[in-house]
Formats: structure tokens, sequence, C-alpha cells
């Protein structure tokens, strides 16, 4: 005690006050440093899987002595989530199965944790994890190494345990040493990245259960790479990318920066450019420029033979159940790059696809060939059940922006499982729907294809690439061999986008999104790429909309600030006919680098490697004289349409001089463009197209805002076009004084709801996780009557927002109504959305079944009551549905909706039959 006493006699003495304050402090930083820890201890790891969804994710290797008995999702309260994944095993003593389960890829840093919570009636289980190292190549197979890192505690049989691996590094150390002693090829760690996670399951006498509540990983994800055969990537390289398409055939070559020439040939093509295959030659469409083809059914042996001939990649069904159990999957179909699993509609087709799914794992030799499936709203679902998902919608006709389009797909890759591989779809044409809608409005006249024009298909694959997309899949629904000039136009545009993304192939493959360089025009910016020690701006116009083929111009002199380059960096201008120099200086926030004239297409690129510059503009003196016909054949077709159309009688009566003026001058600059292309002068003549591009743009303008046009009551698909520009002023003019038939609607008015459920209203909810919705007559200040249609939708836990709805949680659909070929069909109404919805670009959707879900009328924010009126052809006898569908988390109003018939006041719309439509 004495000791004691002296030992504290030593400090300063200290105030009973002065003694407290301390104290007080000393708890308060205890008790903030504990608070510290317990948040670090509780952070959200970076990837979580509950395992609790439709359809198992555990994959048995079938190269084991083990049978697999049972696999299910079996589902009870007291687990976290909703179920676990039960197997059930057999197998000898002293021997271990391998379940795997693919990760998103994730490095091997020494942050890189690994746990899982099972429970098992054996002990001895241990996870492990299987490593890829992308600069060594196993001289067996082909492929890069692989190792199978095992670490972390053992179970012990208890009733839920976790197992954790750690320190992954080391481990991988320690394990290439005994590889490098079992192997000749050369094993190098540097790069490595995880790719599965492997539960290590004892055998023994009976049966062994493992059950696993959950996976998780804490670091860093990063895109998964999957290529059929080796990948070079060295620190100095980038992928070599596709080589002649053609045998025998010279064709342009891609940039590659500093690929060494690998001793033989492999398959290292890393961006796949997809066309919906509709009867075409092979060659013609590698021509095009495709490397892949998409196949609506089984391919032939003459049509693997082919696509092998040719070194194209194929994307089809797999074959039947009967075949893979009977001939397996032989050598003939190499050319095949993912089997085709359809399109998931519906969660009840889950279990089917994965019964599939698992059918060809068990019978496919190549283990890197992927399945793909193509979903619009499910893609949560679809991703637990495929390698791939194809994303996509109806944009081309709609009043969608791109900025409306990359936050759609944005949000559908955030509900995909984290690491999936997006494919984009890309719109060459209308869809059928659309395409049936422009027959029957023009009176049963056919023979106009409505096609992207060269600028949306830009538009369209940076919207793509913006959610990190390196399949690009161009839907086609007629057949690109047809010589038509609407077809051969398509067929232009098409290889000319191709072409364009040949060039950004290596900032593609290897790649990756920095950030976004700010300009100086509103509602303009550029995505910023980097591949080594090169960056590449790619400008976007967000505000730039699909429902016409016109051109997009930014006017005059741009400049971008870019952040992080050096401002010692070399600048160009990249077109496909050639690149130039452009001036740049450091300012607040980075390089400002400035434009004179942008061109449509136009691309920066930044590097201060004078090699890789080298290579891009090799690459595009190989493709100029190509490029600069293509472009100057495009114009010269939209010239001739333009030409058409006046030839019709149709000329805007204000500034009838001045759009004479523009034709005159732009048929002048088409035949200097000639005699530029004659005399080799690519880049000269592209520079002229450009300017006809923006004079027949103006010319466009005038004739499309000439005459009052601008104040049409209605848009149609007729509007899309200059070609059918004509039929829809005829069309609008003829419905100025349309006589209007009787309601056909019961219930539209939403005054009566026993009233509305008789007359065979449907009200359908969508169980969505966290939300709730309800369908309801409100008297909430309705625009006619007593009550109005009131539909609403929100989340149900306030501590846990949600972002993103999956798909629409609450529809209500009409009665059918039938209606008859020839008629045109009017569907007007009130609608009120107070404040914007969450979780959707779509708001409020009014869908007809004549349009489909591609023509849905969007109402996003209304706060008092706004009209609409949508006009259908009726191009068979057929019933019509309207639909009212809520897409995201808010309220919306519908009143006064009904359908009626019109009979136009002269037959002034071509082919109309007025005696069709109902007295």
């Amino acid at each position: 005690m004495l000791r004691a006493r002296r030992h504290f006699g030593r400090f300063p003495r200290q105030s009973p006050a002065k003694f407290c304050l301390r104290a007080v402090q000393l708890f308060t930083l205890l008790q903030l440093t504990l608070f510290s820890a317990c948040a670090l201890h509780a952070a959200a790891p970076t990837f979580r899987d509950e395992m609790d969804g439709e359809t198992p994710m555990l994959r048995l290797l079938e190269s084991s002595n083990f049978k697999l008995l049972d696999q299910r999702i079996e589902y009870q309260p007291q687990r976290e989530g909703t179920g676990a994944e039960l197997v059930q095993l057999q197998g000898p003593a002293g021997e271990s199965a391998q379940l795997v389960f693919n990760l998103p890829t994730a490095p091997v840093i020494s942050e890189l944790r690994l746990a899982a919570m099972i429970r098992s009636n054996r002990p001895g289980v241990q996870i492990a994890a299987r490593v890829v190292l992308p600069r060594s190549q196993n001289s067996k197979t082909g492929r890069h190494h692989e190792i199978l890192v095992r670490g972390g505690n053992l179970s012990r049989g208890l009733l839920n345990e976790k197992l954790l691996l750690t320190d992954l590094p080391k481990l991988l150390e320690r394990q290439a040493r005994v590889a490098r002693l079992q192997t000749a090829d050369s094993i190098d760690e540097r790069g490595a990245y995880v790719s599965h996670l492997v539960f290590l399951v004892p055998g023994g006498a009976g049966i062994t259960e493992l059950s696993v509540d959950w996976i998780e990983v804490d670091g860093i994800l990063q895109d998964r790479v999957r290529d059929s055969q080796l990948q070079l990537a060295t620190a100095e390289s980038a992928t070599e990318l596709d080589g002649p398409l053609l045998p025998g055939v010279p064709m342009e070559k891609p940039p590659v920066f500093n690929v060494p020439q690998p001793k033989r040939k492999v398959d290292t093509s890393p961006v796949h450019r997809i066309i919906q295959w509709q009867g075409e030659q092979f060659e013609y469409l590698a021509k095009l420029g495709f490397n892949s083809i998409w196949i609506a059914r089984q391919p032939t042996s003459a049509d693997l033979a082919e696509a092998n001939r040719l070194g194209i990649s194929l994307i089809c069904r797999p074959p039947s159940a009967d075949e893979l159990t009977r001939h397996g999957i032989s050598s003939q179909w190499n050319p095949v790059l993912a089997w085709d699993l359809g399109e998931l509609v519906a969660t009840e087709d889950l279990q089917q696809v994965a019964r599939l799914k698992q059918l060809i794992q068990h019978h496919d030799p190549r283990e890197s060939r992927l399945t793909v499936m193509t979903c619009e709203q499910l893609s949560r679902d679809a991703s637990r059940a495929t390698d791939a998902i194809v994303l996509g919608r109806e944009v081309l006709g709609t009043d969608l922006t791109l900025r409306d389009y990359v936050t759609w797909l944005g949000q559908r890759q955030r509900l995909a499982r984290p690491g999936t591989p997006i494919w984009a779809t890309i719109e060459s044409e209308f869809g059928p729907l659309r395409s049936q809608q422009v027959t029957a409005l023009r009176g049963g006249n056919g023979g106009v294809s409505l096609c992207a024009a060269y600028d949306h298909l830009t538009a369209l694959t940076a919207a793509a690439m913006s959610v990190k997309c390196r399949e690009f899949v161009f839907t086609s629904h007629s057949s690109l061999a047809a010589t038509d000039p609407a077809t051969k136009q398509r067929a232009r545009n098409l290889e000319l986008i191709n072409l364009r993304l040949r060039m950004l192939t290596p900032w593609l493959a290897t790649g990756k999104v920095t950030g976004i360089g700010h300009s100086s025009e509103p509602g303009l910016s550029a995505m910023v790429f980097q591949a080594e020690r090169s960056h590449l701006l790619m400008p976007i116009g967000w505000s730039r909309d699909f429902r016409s083929q016109q051109s997009f111009h930014v006017p005059g002199a741009v400049s971008f600030v870019v952040p992080g380059v050096a401002e010692s960096t070399d600048v160009y201008l990249l077109t496909l006919t050639g690149a130039k120099r452009l001036r740049h200086e450091r300012t607040t926030g980075g390089l400002q680098v400035s434009v004179d004239s942008l061109p449509a297409d136009g691309l920066i690129m930044l590097s201060s490697d004078a090699q890789a510059f080298s290579q891009v503009s090799q690459y595009l003196r190989q493709i100029a004289g190509r490029a600069a016909r293509l472009q100057r054949d495009i114009t010269a077709h939209r010239y001739d349409e333009l030409q058409q159309v006046v030839a019709s009688g149709a000329q805007p009566s204000d500034n009838a001089e001045v759009f004479r003026m523009l034709l005159s001058r732009a048929k002048q600059e088409l035949a200097a463009c000639d005699k530029d292309l004659a005399s080799g002068y690519a880049e000269l003549a592209c520079q002229r197209t450009n300017a006809v591009e923006r004079t027949l743009s103006q010319a466009e303008y005038l004739l499309r805002n000439g005459n009052g046009s601008a104040s049409a009551s209605v848009a149609t698909p007729l509007e899309f076009s200059v070609v059918t520009l004509v039929d829809a002023r005829r069309l609008a003019s003829s419905l100025a004084n349309a006589q209007q038939g009787p309601e056909l609607l019961a219930g539209g008015s939403f005054e009566n709801l026993p009233a509305l459920l008789e007359s065979g209203w449907r009200h359908q909810q969508l169980p969505l996780p966290g939300i709730t919705s309800t369908v309801r007559l409100s008297p909430d200040a309705p625009y006619d009557g007593s009550y109005c249609l009131e539909l609403e939708a929100h989340g149900t836990e306030s501590h846990a927002p949600i972002s993103v709805v999956p798909t629409a949680p609450v529809w209500i659909s009409s009665a059918p109504i039938a209606v008859k070929a020839g008629e045109l069909v009017e569907i007007t109404g009130m609608v009120r959305v107070p404040e914007e919805l969450i979780g959707t670009v779509d708001g409020l959707q009014i869908i007809d079944s004549l349009g489909g879900p591609g023509m849905a009328t969007r109402v996003t924010h209304a706060p008092s009551w706004q009209s609409f009126r949508i006009l259908r052809g009726v191009p068979s006898d057929t019933q019509l549905v309207v639909s009212l569908a809520l897409s995201g988390l808010g309220r919306a109003q519908v009143d006064k909706l009904a359908v009626r018939t019109l009979r136009p006041s002269s037959a002034t719309v071509a082919g109309q039959n007025p005696g069709n439509a109902r007295q």
C-alpha cells in the first residue's frame, strides 16, 4: 500500500474537479474508440449472397468421385435472409468433394477476405479460393494457370459455423512454389484474381450434408475476364483484336497497343459485335464487320462449318436434353461463343432454366463457354441463373433521352448480381409492332423500313459502354441482304458503326472508364476511357432523343476539361478518316482541350505513347477510304429522301426559298465530295460530308416545323422519318375534323368499383420485396365526377430506402375491346403525377396492346391534370386492351379514360378506307 502511494505521489496533485473532468474525457474517448471499432466491424461487405434465390448456385465438379443426391433451397425463418442452399453428397472417406461458387472477380490483395456461414453433419469442411494467374499460360490447356488456395479454419460439425479465408497473398505465394515444382511452365502471380469460392467437403460413410446460409467477400471487385483461350495481359500491352474476318479477303486491322505475336493462333477477340441472323450469308455479315452471329435456332452442321471457316462466333440454342445425353457436345460446336437460354419473362421459369444449365455444364467440355439470357425487367433473377444477361428496350421513335436510357441501363445493372457481364441490345430498325403501326397509319401501304441512323447507333453504343458493356447485340428483324434502298442504308450504317467499334476496341478490351470530361456546351460531356498511357474522350449529348432520324450536331467550337492528364500529353481529334492535333492548355480542374468543329462521331485521344497513336492512325489510314465512301452514301441517301418528299409536294410555306437554297447547296457539296473521293482525298471528302449533313439537318428542321406542323395534336411513328412525314401531315390534316365513334371502353370514368369489376377490368399487384401497392377510387380532386383512379406504391422499410424498382409493382387493365382491320382508334384521358416516381425513368405508363410496351405513353411528372392522346391503326381484326402501369414508388391518378374509333373527314390518308370506320 505504501509502495502504491509513493508511485501515485510521483504525479502532480490535481483538484477533485479536474480529476473528474479528466475521467469523463477518458471515458468519452474510450466510447468513441469502441464505437469506431464496432462500426468498422459492422461495415457492409463488398459482396454478399444470402443463398436464398430460386436457383441453387453451388456446382459439383464432375471429376470427383462424389455423387450429388439432392440440392435445393431450404427456407427456414431462423436463418439470415429467407433461406439457405442445402446439398447432399455421397463419397468415399479420405477424399473431398469440391463445390464451386462463382464469385465476382476479386484481385488477390492483403485486404481480400472470404467468409461463409455453413452447417454440416460432418466435421472438416473447409473453404478455398480458385485463383487465376493471367500472366501464366498452361501449355497443356492453352488457358491461364489456376491454383487452388486453401487455408483458414475447419468446421467442427456444429449448428452454425463461420469459415474464413484470409491472408491470400501469402497463401498464394506458398502454393505457387509448389506449382513451380510440378510444371515446366512459368508461374507468375502478378495480377492474380479469385474467380470462385470452393467448399472442400469430406466424404465418409453415409450421406454428407452441407447447408450454406451466406457467402461474403471483402475486398475490391472488378469486371470478370472470360476468354476461351489465353488472353495476354502484360504491363505494356493491350489485348490483341480479331484479325482478318475472311480468308483471302484483305481487311482493315484495328489498332493494337504493343501486343506481342503469340506462338500459336489463339482467340483473343475481347469485344463481340453481334447481329441477329435473318437468313443472310455469313460471309456477307462478316464483310459488314460482325464477328458474331446470333441464331434463333440450333445451327446446322453446314452453319457450324461455315462459321468455323470464317472465324465467326455463334450464339445459339443448345442441343436438346436428349441430344446432350446421347451425343454430348462435340468439337463441331467450337464456333459457339455462348448458349442462348431464351428470354426470362417470369420467375416461374427459373427452375427449368437452372436444370438446362446444369445439363449443359455436365456435357460441355469448354468450361469458359457462357450461357446467356435476355431480360428486360427481371435482371436480378436472370443474373442468378446464367453467366451473362442481355439488356435492352425499344428506344427508336420514343421520347426517351440518352440520359434516360443510360439511367435505365444503370438501374438494371445494379439489380443484377455484381460482376455479371452485360450484353446490350442496339436497335438497327423499328420493332415489329411499331412497323405494323407505320403500315396501318399509312392506310395499309407498306414498303417502308425505318432504320436507326448512324448517329443513333453511336449514341446507343455509347450508352452501353457507360455500363461497362463489351458485347453489342444489334437487333435485326429483316434480312440485311435485301436490295431495297432502306435496307442498303441500314447495312451502311451498321458497317460504319462496326468500323468505329473496332477503333475503340483497345479501350473497351483493357481500358476502364476513369471519369467525366466536362464541356463548355450545356448538356454535353465526355466519358473518359484509359488504356495504358492513353486516354480517350467520347463526347455524349445527354439530351439527345430518338423521336426522329435527325443528326445531333454541336454548334461552333467546344472545349473539354479532362482531369488527371499531364500537360505534355499529345491531343488528337479522331474521325474514321484520320486524326489531327488539337490545342490544349493547363487550367483549373485539369487539361482543357479545344475543338473548333466537333463531328457527331468525333473522339479525342490523349496519349503520351507515340507508338499507341501510331497504331491508331495506321488503322485509320487503312479504313479511311471505305469509311469516307460509306459516309458519302449515307448522306446521299438522306438527300434523296428529302428530294422525294419535295417531289410529293411537301415544302415549307415559310422560308421556302431558304429550304430550296439548302438543298441546292447540299447537291453541290455532294458533287465536290465525289471528286475528292475519286482523287483519293478521304479526309477532305469526310469534311464535306459533315457539312452536307449539317445542311440537310437545317432543311429537315424547316420541313418539320413549317406550315404549323409543330402544333400537331398527337405524335405518331410516322414522324420518325422524312419519308413518312408527308403521311403524318396528311393524317393530321384528315383528323382535324374527324368524326368520333361511340365510347367503347366501359368504366373509364372510374366512378363505380363494382361496375369496373363487372365490365372485366383486372388488377395485378406484383409481390416485390420491401414494396407495397394499392389501387383505389379516390375522391381527391378528380378531374371529372366524384372519383378518379389512383395507383400508389411505397416502400415498407424506412431504414432501407429503395432506389431501383425492378418492374412495375401495380397494373390495372381494361376489358378486351373488339376492333376491326383498317379502323383508326383514339385513346384519350387525363392524368396527374404530383411528384416524380422513385426508382424508374418511365413514370406512369399507358400501354395499349396494339402498340405494346415499346410504344407506351410515359408520364413522368404532371403536378396538375394533363391530357394524353394515343392514335393507333388496326392492322387486323383483334381485341384492344388498355393497361395502366405504375413503374416506380409514388402516386398517380387517371380520369376520363376513353376509347373511340375515328372517321377521317376525308380519305386523305393514302389507302385509307373510311367505310371501315364505325358509324
